[in-house]
């Protein structure tokens, strides 16, 4: 007799929204989370001491082009707001400053829109949602985006401005991400670049923690925070979980919905083997270096992009009393330290010179135990090689998270769809195990 039905390791959106739906269908979940509260790679939090909180992690949401999300806004009926229009901008592109509301010169416009051409092309070559994301025929887009983008010869403000966007959206080099997942967020935005450079508007009114406390609140799980799993050890008939602690559990399925970087921390009897095992050996490649920064004399709402800069994207995303509250990334941990306060204040300064920067905040997430890195950044090879490996049950075993979407890797949408995934596969699973009794 096993403790559980189902053990669900992780209380980000993919682990909540399997740990509610097994406990809703009437499992016995036992839902483990290492950290000391819900959400994951999201945290929304007070920003320094200003009263004010903003995400940490994750943050925007797109539900005209994300089912999942939508799916639960429409349940728990969540409020989404607007990030603030832009009215001053900041580029530096070929080592230049351009306060200009669009940074390509004129000269360059028709090599531009022919940029935007050829990566909508061939992100129309992904059937976007089916699974897995490494689907026949796109072996050739599995390169890095640099080479990738540099089949064509572009000049030299196109092509900069298009690698400084791969470079902030998955927080990795546009060397050492995989241009078939760039892509497949282009194909989410219906095949269109200029879907994904402004289809990332929206975020919640009262932050991710509400959507992720609607979803544990409907649970029937039971949760467990701060409790560390360090073993898992997978039978042919049940599962056993150890934790930091010493603690023993066992269940008739467990369910990993933690991220991939993660994994290597993890004891597992018998061992992963291939796609699991070379994706925890391997790792994901996204770093994101993120940042918020209370701008005090900044009267208008901010937008600038940068290729030489630590931070590869800075914007307004909040205007309040003290000033503006920007938001910025950048793609390598080692290029700044979002820790150190005087350095983030002076790389916001590359992009907004005359910037006063009165508080910087952030979250450490490399060097987060729990993380160990950013969002999902597939790097070139990894697609083909390991996506649709990702998505085969171990036996009892179940993978789930962000990292493993077909749809949104990355996204929030993708934790939710591939909970949702994992869930139904551990409940067909625990269905087709009872006993059917003599009447």
């Amino acid at each position: 007799m096993t403790d559980y039905d189902v053990i669900v390791i992780g209380a980000g959106f993919a682990g909540s929204l399997a740990a509610r739906d097994l406990s809703l269908s009437g499992s016995r979940v036992l839902h483990l989370e290492a950290r000391d509260r819900i959400g994951g790679r999201t945290w929304y939090k007070e920003f320094a001491d200003t009263g004010h909180s903003v995400e940490f992690g994750g943050t925007w949401v797109c539900p005209d082009v994300q089912p999942h999300v939508k799916a639960v806004n429409d349940r728990y009926g969540l409020e989404l707001v607007d990030s603030p229009m832009p009215q001053s901008f900041g580029y530096v592109l070929n080592n230049e400053m351009s306060a200009s509301p669009f940074p390509i010169p004129m000269t360059e416009w028709c090599d531009f829109e022919r940029a935007l051409t050829y990566i909508d092309t061939n992100a129309a070559r992904i059937r976007f949602g089916e699974e897995p994301l490494g689907q026949e025929g796109l072996d050739d887009l599995d390169v890095s985006f640099e080479e990738f983008f540099d089949r064509k010869s572009w000049p030299v403000y196109t092509r900069e401005f298009i690698l400084a966007w791969a470079s902030f959206y998955f927080g990795a080099k546009p060397s050492e991400v995989s241009a078939l997942h760039i892509l497949s967020w282009v194909a989410g935005f219906e095949n269109s670049a200029v879907g994904f450079f402004t289809g990332v508007s929206q975020k919640y009114a009262h932050g991710t923690k509400q959507a992720i406390e609607a979803i544990t609140g409907e649970s029937r799980a039971e949760l467990r925070l701060q409790t560390v799993v360090t073993e898992i050890d997978h039978e042919a008939d049940s599962v056993t979980v150890r934790t930091r602690a010493g603690e023993k559990f066992t269940a008739r399925a467990v369910i990993v919905a933690t991220p991939i970087n993660t994994w290597s921390d993890i004891e597992f009897d018998p061992k992963l083997e291939g796609a699991y095992s070379e994706m925890a050996k391997e790792k994901q490649t996204g770093e994101s270096t993120k940042i918020w920064a209370l701008v005090g004399n900044q009267e208008t709402p901010f937008y600038g992009v940068g290729s030489s800069t630590r931070i590869k994207w800075l914007a307004t995303e909040y205007q309040i009393p003290q000033g503006n509250l920007m938001c910025g990334f950048g793609c390598e941990e080692a290029a700044l330290d979002v820790e150190d306060s005087d350095a983030v204040a002076a790389a916001v300064k590359e992009l907004l010179p005359s910037a006063d920067v009165i508080a910087v905040d952030a979250h450490a997430w490399n060097r987060d135990e729990f993380a160990n890195g950013t969002w999902m950044a597939y790097r070139p090879g990894q697609v083909m090689a390991y996506s649709r490996g990702l998505q085969e049950p171990v036996g009892r075993l179940v993978f789930a998270g962000s990292d493993l979407a077909s749809g949104w890797a990355g996204w929030m949408d993708g934790a939710l769809e591939s909970g949702d995934r994992a869930a139904k596969y551990v409940q067909t699973l625990l269905t087709s195990e009872l006993e059917v009794k003599p009447a």
